[in-house]
């Protein structure tokens, strides 16, 4: 038995769920969506950031003439979210291609999709009627035929009793011979050429 509750009533298990997503969902960054109107609400998030670094003062780009020469722009937080904005205004442009694509396009990526569903079902299809016409093919072989005929009742009562385990002692060299036979005349039945 667990412990009684803390308060009046005890906590569902609903409300101890959201209380440990909540928890554990704190300490993660939000989670990036691929949609055209997250990519622009992030833009004008990211603008008003800048804005407010310029207001500061801490945007500006300061760097000697000497550093210019020698080594790429190191870029501070206003030069990076300016670089993010661009790659952002980028995937939004190619997201809003995407939407606007010819929908003939779209129809015949789904078509081709459906084909090639198709094409692997007929290939499974010819590989089981291949399968069995090979079956089919040496079971009418001639030497097949024949040996199929030796499938009796007295064959196999001939192989039990050479085989079976309380006859061993009894068994004669004879019906030895005859069991032998009867096996070696079966084999055809399972070759498979």
């Amino acid at each position: 038995m667990g412990r009684p509750p803390i308060g009046k009533v005890a906590m569902t298990s609903t409300e101890r769920v959201h209380r440990f997503r909540a928890k554990h969902r704190a300490d993660k960054p939000a989670a990036k969506s691929g949609s055209a109107a997250a990519a622009a609400a992030e833009i004008t998030a990211l603008k008003r950031r800048i804005v407010e670094l310029e207001r500061r003062g801490e945007g500006q780009l300061t760097r000697s003439h000497r550093e210019e020469r020698s080594r790429p722009v190191e870029f501070t937080e206003v030069g990076k979210l300016r670089a993010e904005i661009v790659r952002l205004k980028s995937n939004n442009a190619k997201l809003k291609a995407a939407l606007q694509e010819d929908p003939d396009a779209a129809k015949l990526r789904k078509k081709v999709v459906d084909l090639q569903v198709e094409m692997a079902s007929l290939r499974q299809a010819m590989r089981q009627v291949a399968k069995e016409r090979d079956e089919y093919q040496a079971r009418t072989k001639p030497k097949y035929r024949e040996t199929k005929r030796l499938l009796i009742r007295k064959n196999h009562d001939a192989l039990i009793k050479a085989l079976h385990s309380d006859r061993l002692k009894q068994c004669t060299a004879a019906e030895l011979a005859t069991a032998e036979r009867v096996a070696v005349a079966l084999r055809p039945l399972f070759d498979e050429d």
